[in-house]
């Protein structure tokens, strides 16, 4: 269960840097209060996403095993549970921050290292104007396409 709250904090920290890597703050705090969320906190929100979004049992199934399907019902999950853990908000995008933060289970973070590097590696900024729901799953699958090795190593330590 670790991985999947490592997997949903690595695929939210990708957004807060555009395409060349220039990060946009927005209301996004460097010095958040961020508090880390558990396994119990992310129960909480799958179940509640997957109620927002009319799951089957069978869709629940797949997203446990973080198998997402590019349709609109496995994109608005996945946003809803990134916008529960505080990763993501339609308007502004991920929070890069907050998800290291995460990863990190609350240890002090250097926003600059190589990890943080690599979640931000993935982010837009949404200039293809889609739905907030293709934008967080376009987000979250080009991490996890790209990062694996990074959350394979997360969850060792």
């Amino acid at each position: 269960m670790k991985l999947i709250i490592l997997l949903l904090s690595l695929t939210l920290a990708f957004a807060n840097a555009d395409h060349d890597g220039h990060h946009h703050d927005h209301h996004h705090d460097h010095h958040s209060d961020y508090v880390v969320k558990t396994h119990e906190d992310l129960i909480k929100y799958r179940h509640h996403c997957a109620e927002q979004v009319h799951a089957s049992a069978d869709d629940v199934a797949k997203y446990v095993k973080w198998e997402f399907a590019d349709e609109e019902k496995s994109r608005c999950y996945l946003k809803c549970v990134f916008e529960q853990f505080g990763f993501f908000d339609a308007t502004h995008g991920f929070n890069v921050h907050k998800i290291h933060e995460q990863l990190a289970g609350g240890a002090h973070v250097d926003h600059s290292d190589e990890t943080h590097q690599k979640v931000a590696a993935c982010a837009d900024d949404n200039s293809q104007g889609s739905d907030p729901c293709t934008w967080a799953y376009r987000c979250g699958m080009c991490f996890m396409r790209s990062n694996l090795q990074l959350v394979k190593q997360s969850i060792k330590a």
